[in-house]
């Protein structure tokens, strides 16, 4: 299989220092979701906090594998060397990336299911990572079930708001929205470079309003 350089060249080494950035808010978010989960004991904000310890996770390999692959590039004269070294960093990464990510969005749409059967939450990452690996096209599958769960995240947090008109849950309710626009903005990048680019950039507005409400939260 041959992944596109998704990318831009004037991208590369920003791409690595955002993923590192997402990397740590994520892993705040996590963070902060525990503290308040301690507070409440609500199963909800417990899983919150475990899909984006994942996510965290996921950014994290990106950027090391994404960072190796600039180092392999600038230390290797020969291209052949070059380019299998720089293929090889950037599948691993992508590979790693996707089952992270998935069982992160997976846990967090079973979160917005409101059950305790663990079953549901293995089958969604089961049939998940089924669907994408046996694809044709793995990246396009990956942004796909992506989308399909943020739709899914985005809808119980609309509702949330919708229900207690809550300036929190409108500030949930909005980052998904980016992220949502983030992933389907991926999905196009499949083919166009400057999308990648665009896609990275809402997510860091996403993460932030997701952080600051928390942040909010627990200053209460």
């Amino acid at each position: 299989m041959i992944f596109p350089q998704l990318s831009p060249n004037w991208f590369l080494g920003y791409n690595v220092a955002l993923e590192l950035i997402f990397a740590i808010v994520a892993l705040i978010i996590g963070a902060f979701a525990f503290k308040i989960y301690k507070k409440t004991n609500q199963q909800q904000i417990k899983l919150f906090g475990i899909s984006f310890a994942f996510i965290s996770a996921s950014y994290i390999v990106q950027a090391i594998f994404n960072t190796m692959a600039i180092i392999e590039a600038n230390e290797h004269t020969n291209l052949l060397i070059e380019l299998s070294s720089i293929v090889w960093f950037q599948m691993m990464g992508v590979y790693t990336n996707i089952i992270l990510t998935i069982i992160g969005l997976c846990t967090l749409a079973y979160m917005t299911f409101k059950t305790n059967k663990t079953r549901i939450l293995y089958l969604m990452i089961i049939i998940s990572l089924l669907g994408i690996f046996l694809s044709a096209n793995i990246l396009y599958m990956f942004f796909l079930f992506s989308t399909i769960y943020l739709l899914v995240i985005l809808v119980h947090f609309i509702k949330n708001y919708l229900e207690n008109k809550q300036k929190n849950s409108l500030l949930i309710a909005i980052a998904f929205i980016f992220l949502l626009i983030g992933s389907i903005h991926f999905m196009i990048s499949v083919n166009h470079q400057l999308f990648y680019a665009i896609g990275h950039i809402l997510e860091l507005i996403a993460y932030m309003l997701i952080l600051t409400n928390f942040y909010l939260v627990l200053r209460k």
